[in-house]
């Protein structure tokens, strides 16, 4: 999806009025990732047909992003990245974040920030990966302790956390259709088929 001046306008708005999270390493900038992400998804999914609401309960709000037909709660993971995203690439939940949050599914988001000498770097396209549950986060995923360095790519792991590679994750049309065809059984339903999708 090609990130436009709406929808970077629509994100700016939305973070105006959010505080800066404390020992945050990117500030406001963090916030602004997160807003396109939340812009971004609910665009996807009001495409499809589908309804959400965005969390507003005190206590939800920690637990998960959106509701989604009003049952499948979604937490979105948006992050950047310089390059365009390879399957094999990973999408990270961290585990403080999996001590307390259980939402239905996890959906990730990469922002491609490009640079030229001649403009400010800015966010110019998103890539909608697809999702997961967290049964099969942990079944298909990697355990990351902080301070480990992935040999793969020679980067420091910044936070214990838990990784999923890209092609490991559940596509958009098959997400959707767990979405839409379970809309009428339960929340369970849908993610026994989602397990059994990634399981192939």
């Amino acid at each position: 999806m090609k990130i436009n001046k709406e929808i970077l306008w629509l994100a700016e708005k939305r973070i105006e009025d959010i505080p800066i999270l404390k020992n945050s390493i990117r500030g406001k900038e963090a916030n602004l990732i997160g807003s396109i992400g939340e812009v971004l998804f609910e665009k996807f999914i009001q495409e499809q047909g589908l309804s959400l609401e965005k969390e507003e309960g005190e206590q939800e709000k920690y637990n998960h992003d959106y509701v989604i037909e009003g049952k499948f709660t979604v937490d979105v993971k948006t992050k950047e990245r310089s390059v365009v995203p390879k399957g094999y690439y990973d999408c990270t939940v961290a585990q403080k974040t999996l001590d307390h949050q259980k939402p239905d599914f996890f959906y990730f988001i990469s922002l491609l920030k490009k640079k030229d000498v001649l403009v400010e770097a800015k966010f110019t396209e998103a890539f909608m990966l697809g999702a997961t549950d967290e049964i099969t986060l942990y079944r298909k995923g990697d355990v990351w302790k902080a301070g480990e360095i992935d040999a793969r790519n020679g980067k420091r792991i910044r936070v214990d956390c838990q990784s999923i590679e890209i092609y490991n994750l559940i596509g958009n049309d098959d997400f959707i259709n767990i979405l839409k065809k379970e809309s009428h059984g339960t929340v369970r339903d849908g993610v026994r088929k989602l397990q059994s999708i990634t399981s192939h």
